[in-house]
């Protein structure tokens, strides 16, 4: 029998909703409030550190005309980084980011 989580997705499919661009955001949220299973918790957690960084990264690049330019390039970057680690969750593979995977462990284990 597969294993189920709390909310009876398999945890690939689980973790896979954190990345899909655009509803990832709002799907790492609810599974980071339900879910029980670590590793889907510690993919939505990640999923929630990639965007917010993006996120800060376009308001940093947007204060200046001449790096404005690179918000697209970045964006861009952002959907096949979030497409490939889709595709990994969905194969069951953990792919820790660089500088994000050490941060997603803390704050797994403070949350």
């Amino acid at each position: 029998m597969a294993v189920k989580t709390s909310t009876s997705l398999s945890p690939n499919i689980a973790s896979t909703l954190c990345y899909i661009p655009v509803v990832g955001f709002v799907a790492a949220i609810v599974l980071l409030i339900v879910e029980k299973n670590t590793t889907v918790r510690w993919n939505a957690i990640q999923s929630l550190l990639l965007g917010l960084g993006i996120f800060v990264l376009d308001l940093i690049l947007g204060m200046t005309v001449v790096l404005a330019l690179l918000i697209p390039i970045v964006n861009i970057a952002m959907l096949i980084v979030s497409l490939v680690l889709a595709v990994k969750a969905y194969q069951g593979t953990t792919v820790r980011l660089p500088l994000l995977g050490d941060w997603t462990d803390k704050v797994a284990k403070k949350v």
